[in-house]
């Protein structure tokens, strides 16, 4: 699909060129009605499919603010970029900060599109069905993808369950379950219309698949199941849906999927869209087009790094991470004592301290290939300043490492924000097995395999070769998944429905000096009954005659 980002960024203001101001009305406005009578062709259905997909791979959206929102919320990271500040919870932070702000905007004006696909469909003369219903599930799955990025942020929120009539169709907010439900409902209708691993092909390799829906509609009963046990009023579970959709998966009911040998294969360029990836928000990285007007073609898709770079003379957009991190990682050793392999493919650090024990191969690489000391000397991260200095890593995913420091002559290269193209790997099949694991473990039905060959074979991926467990328990699957998937995005999550978030925040507060201090504004404190949600932006608020007041603590 790398080449169909080109596609997409020309979709509104080209191949929808009737509907140009429509459409950039629609990124500031969800509720602008559209023209649509657009949808008459096969082709013309299909561009209003990647439109939805250019909406929210945009900069505003998952291209930046999005990403870096899942990514510094949680207590992995503190983060010195403006797309980070939502996870640095200090004073800055108020209901009209900009990268909360146009993320919301933005996956309204996705939903709304695809609202718009999913009335007009089935008016469309198609000769291949099988291709009407892969788009009707793309809209689906991506209505369902906007809503539920903004549940577990915002949590209050509208449903944009219908194309709106006018500018001034307003929405009520919902009730938590009737949005579980709504999100739910859609990836049904999305598993059952959406084509298998390996329909999509050529330019078009890296949509949606059956595969997609299944895993992110057992995301959703996992989440449920706990998040609305701590924070909700419902006691219900939904353990055996979750277990089952993720059996799916495992079994291969969606296609083949498979754990890549080399764990680092799921962070690089050269290896995007492979047999791991089972949700991937495709980028490109494109150093022509300046704009940054979601939908246009003076704006690309490319994944801007601001927040994704470790500490540097070149950038004070950057981030750590916390040395609990790195401790977890220093901890994990395999049969033979030799350091878990993950920890090079998600962490910079100097690994010539002597607590690093690296296998044959495992070596830390960064700004044009140089090791860790090459690029820091001895000081480490103080060598940049003196606050960087105090922590022991940062995070290397999100970054593609094989752009040059130094510009070759085509603006490709890595201090030229626009240059980086990597995808991000929203789902992919390590975390489905142990998000299946925890579904059995919480007391959903075995499926195929036990919960402790779930977790197993994550360990034995061939790069890693842990030892096997002979037990399993909820703390051995939260170790897992920080070894795993740490700065992907999950972990806030996975904190929040295990009722978990508070005592963890006010634990590292008290015990680590160091807790989000790397920052551009005094650290607040993690507030409960406020923080695990964001502000609903102030224009919602003002606009919507629904919203009477904002979410707890944002008044």
């Amino acid at each position: 699909m790398k080449h169909i980002i080109y596609i997409i960024t020309v979709v509104v203001s080209l191949a929808l060129i009737s509907c140009e101001s429509t459409f950039d009305n629609l990124a500031i406005n969800p509720n602008q009605q559209d023209v649509t009578s657009y949808y008459t062709s096969p082709e013309s259905v299909n561009k209003g499919v990647l439109g939805i997909y250019s909406y929210i791979t945009t900069p505003r959206c998952m291209g930046a603010s999005g990403t870096r929102i899942l990514a510094n919320r949680s207590d992995e990271s503190s983060d010195r970029s403006d797309y980070g500040l939502p996870g640095q919870y200090n004073a800055s932070l108020t209901s009209s900060y900009y990268t909360i702000v146009q993320p919301y905007s933005l996956f309204y004006t996705a939903a709304s599109q695809a609202c718009q696909i999913i009335e007009t469909v089935d008016k469309v003369d198609f000769t291949n069905q099988e291709l009407k219903k892969a788009y009707l599930g793309e809209a689906y799955f991506l209505r369902a993808f906007a809503h539920w990025f903004l549940f577990l942020e915002y949590r209050n929120i509208p449903l944009m369950d219908r194309f709106p009539s006018s500018t001034k169709d307003y929405r009520p907010q919902a009730k938590p379950e009737e949005t579980w439900d709504f999100i739910i409902s859609d990836l049904k209708k999305a598993k059952e219309l959406l084509p298998k691993k390996g329909y999509w092909t050529g330019d078009n390799i890296g949509r949606v698949t059956s595969g997609s829906a299944t895993s992110l509609l057992g995301k959703a009963y996992l989440y449920r199941s706990g998040i609305e046990k701590y924070y909700g009023h419902s006691e219900k579970t939904y353990y055996n849906e979750a277990a089952e959709c993720f059996d799916e998966i495992i079994s291969g009911k969606h296609g083949t999927y498979k754990l890549m040998d080399d764990y680092n294969d799921n962070f690089k360029v050269a290896t995007e869209n492979n047999d791991e990836s089972i949700f991937e928000l495709q980028f490109m990285g494109d150093a022509v087009n300046t704009g940054f007007n979601p939908g246009t073609t003076s704006s690309g898709v490319w994944r801007d790094p601001r927040g994704w770079n470790p500490p540097s003379n070149k950038t004070t957009a950057d981030h750590v991470i916390h040395d609990w991190v790195y401790n977890t990682f220093v901890a994990s050793k395999d049969a033979n004592g030799k350091t878990d392999s993950r920890m090079f493919g998600t962490l910079i650090f100097d690994d010539t301290n002597s607590a690093i024990n690296a296998k044959s191969g495992d070596t830390v690489r960064i700004f044009d290939g140089k090791k860790f000391r090459d690029f820091y000397g001895n000081n480490g991260f103080a060598s940049v300043n003196t606050q960087a200095g105090k922590y022991k890593s940062a995070c290397r995913k999100g970054i593609d490492w094989t752009l040059p420091t130094v510009n070759p002559g085509n603006n490709m290269y890595l201090w030229n924000l626009r240059a980086n193209g990597l995808n991000y790997v929203y789902i992919r099949y390590a975390d489905v097995l142990l998000m299946y694991a925890e579904a059995v473990l919480s007391g959903g039905k075995q499926g195929s395999i036990s919960a402790l060959e779930a977790v197993n074979r994550v360990r034995a991926r061939k790069s890693v070769n842990l030892p096997a467990l002979t037990s399993l328990n909820m703390d051995d699957i939260e170790n897992e998944r920080i070894l795993e998937l740490t700065g992907e995005g999950h972990r806030f999550f996975d904190l929040l429905r295990w009722g978990k978030v508070v005592s963890r925040f006010h634990y590292l507060e008290a015990n680590d000096p160091n807790f989000k201090q790397y920052t551009t504004s005094k650290y607040l404190g993690f507030q409960e009954n406020k923080d695990e949600w964001l502000p609903i932006p102030v224009d919602e608020v003002e606009g919507n005659p629904y919203i009477t007041s904002n979410n707890p603590g944002w008044n």
